[in-house]
């Protein structure tokens, strides 16, 4: 039985994973292309939350999944995901201003 719960807990962890490296190989793609553009730094972030919008919700998704199948009430799984993905987003925009400001 122990067994068995280990390895579900495995395979949701590689789907989460899996799901998080997709949501960041697409920020960071959005975020060169938007260097590419010239985009304007006020830009960005609405930039990013679009183009990665599926993956965004596919990454939130698993994650909701995981904290809910762990007894972690629904709301508090759905902020903690946002949460996630905000840091992730947030972070690759500041990087973004931080290279336009040293042009």
């Amino acid at each position: 039985m122990m067994t068995a719960i280990f390895v579900a807990t495995l395979v949701q962890s590689a789907a989460i994973n899996s799901r998080r490296d997709k949501f960041i190989a697409c920020i960071e793609a959005a975020a060169q292309g938007a260097t590419v553009q010239k985009m304007a730094a006020e830009a960005i972030e609405a930039h990013l939350r679009q183009t990665c919008a599926a993956a965004e919700t596919s990454f939130k998704a698993s994650l909701v999944a995981f904290d809910l199948k762990n007894k972690v009430a629904r709301k508090q799984a759905v902020s903690d995901a946002q949460l996630q993905a905000d840091d992730f987003v947030t972070s690759s925009v500041d990087r973004y201003k931080a290279v336009l400001a040293k042009k």
